[in-house]
């Protein structure tokens, strides 16, 4: 038996259901990035997400993502793909002018996409701040198709502090990323301006952070 194929008001309401989940789907997301930035992941519940998203549908987390955790998955994919997307594009200059192992150089790899989503309104640095507070954040709600570049960038870092011990090294990079996410977060959260001048500052600040040599007491307790 031949199936009645579709008629023009059949395709119209398949892509209007469409557009309307994608909106859906993007109001949720929007909503889970500004609440959890505000109180952290533990400090808001799915019907907050709902009720900021102005979806009264006690199902539609479920429909779109599964759960808390699969919505919070979903939003690192979707928002840090773009900020990943610069990246690479960032790192390959960086290699084709020969300055990889430049720590300013470097450094601004971490800061300029993560700085332009806070120029652009976005809470997300602040979100990801909230986020990292939490042990289990690359177990349980970091995909690893969102993080191409990590690799990468952090053998960069590294790599412009050849001097420095290993231990070291690590700890600075370390230390530095996550000031830079605390400090941009704290912007994007409190909409505080980010003057280029300001960011320039912090970046002075953070690039001070990666290469400042190794006190003698911290050489001490270094194993040999």
């Amino acid at each position: 038996m031949t199936q009645d194929p579709a008629t023009p008001d059949d395709t119209v309401r398949r892509r209007r259901s469409h557009t309307g989940g994608d909106a859906t789907r993007a109001r949720l997301l929007d909503a889970a990035e500004w609440l959890i930035a505000e109180r952290g992941v533990d400090g808001v519940s799915l019907s907050e997400i709902r009720n900021r998203a102005g979806q009264s549908n006690s199902s539609a987390i479920a429909y779109h993502f599964g759960s808390k955790d699969g919505l919070l998955r979903a939003l690192v994919l979707d928002r840090h793909r773009r900020i990943e997307e610069e990246r690479t594009k960032m790192i390959g200059e960086l290699v084709r002018s020969g300055t990889e192992r430049d720590p300013r150089s470097v450094v601004w790899v971490v800061v300029r996409p993560l700085a332009n989503t806070v120029r652009s309104g976005s809470r997300y640095a602040a979100f990801l701040a909230r986020l990292s507070e939490l042990p289990e954040v690359r177990t349980r709600y970091w995909p690893r198709q969102a993080d191409s570049t990590a690799d990468d960038l952090e053998r960069l870092l590294e790599d412009s502090v050849p001097h420095l011990p290993e231990r070291v090294r690590r700890s600075r990079s370390f230390q530095m990323t996550n000031s830079v996410l605390n400090l941009l977060g704290e912007h994007a959260r409190t909409r505080r301006n980010l003057s280029e001048v300001r960011l320039l500052s912090y970046v002075d600040g953070w690039v001070g952070m990666l290469t400042a040599p190794v006190s003698t007491d911290t050489a001490g307790l270094l194993p040999g």
